[in-house]
């Protein structure tokens, strides 16, 4: 990780985000033909768990990408194209770039995009690039982050969030829908068809590379 560059950074993250949805695709395969075998023991719901994993993982990529881009730049290195922000803050070494990003709370929160744009106008003049790559799509982080919480929290709270994001996305609440079963609907109005899930990982690489143009 000490050795990683802005271009090893971006490199592995859209592997992480493609390999998602190669991951749901395949799980997709084999749910179709198994299907058609009386003693098949893959089921609607193991799919679904596959999808719910491949969404976390993508989840988790975007996070620990911010956290790394942050440091990353902080530190001074540059893009593939030769992009580097220009710095508030000059660390001394990385464990000091930790430090200073750690100074604003015991915990910090990458899955809040208006934390992250705060955060980026703190350290960064414009909070340049993550301003302007994060600020126009903070509706879509909001969801990804309610979808991530209705995952790893069992409350109220949670599924209630969840449940009008659902009736936002498809205009209606289908019964007992959970997030692996919305994460594998195709998203309305999307030429060509992809599935949420799909549309939440392209946008995490979009995102990824226009903070680290290459």
């Amino acid at each position: 990780m000490a050795r990683r560059t802005p271009g090893t950074l971006l490199a592995h993250s859209v592997r992480e985000f493609e390999g998602a949805i190669q991951l749901t695709a395949r799980a997709g395969v084999w749910q179709r033909h198994l299907q058609q075998l009386q003693s098949a023991r893959f089921k609607n719901e193991h799919y679904t768990q596959i999808v719910e994993l491949a969404f976390m993982k993508s989840f988790l990529t975007w996070e620990g990408f911010l956290e790394e881009a942050f440091i990353l730049y902080l530190l001074g290195k540059k893009s593939p194209t030769g992009y580097a922000p220009i710095r508030h803050a000059i660390p001394m070494n990385r464990q000091h770039a930790v430090e200073l990003l750690t100074s604003e709370t015991a915990h910090t929160d990458w899955a809040a995009a208006d934390r992250v744009v705060r955060r980026a106008e703190r350290f960064f003049k414009g909070g340049r690039p993550f301003f302007d790559v994060i600020r126009p799509q903070t509706n879509l982080l909001n969801n990804v982050k309610t979808i991530r919480n209705a995952l790893s929290h069992n409350s109220k709270e949670a599924v209630e969030k969840f449940e009008a994001l659902v009736r936002n996305e498809l205009t209606f609440l289908p019964s007992g829908m959970i997030p692996g079963q919305f994460l594998s609907r195709l998203k309305p109005n999307c030429n060509p068809p992809k599935t949420f899930l799909q549309f939440y990982a392209e946008n995490f690489r979009f995102m990824a590379e226009q903070i680290i143009p290459k």
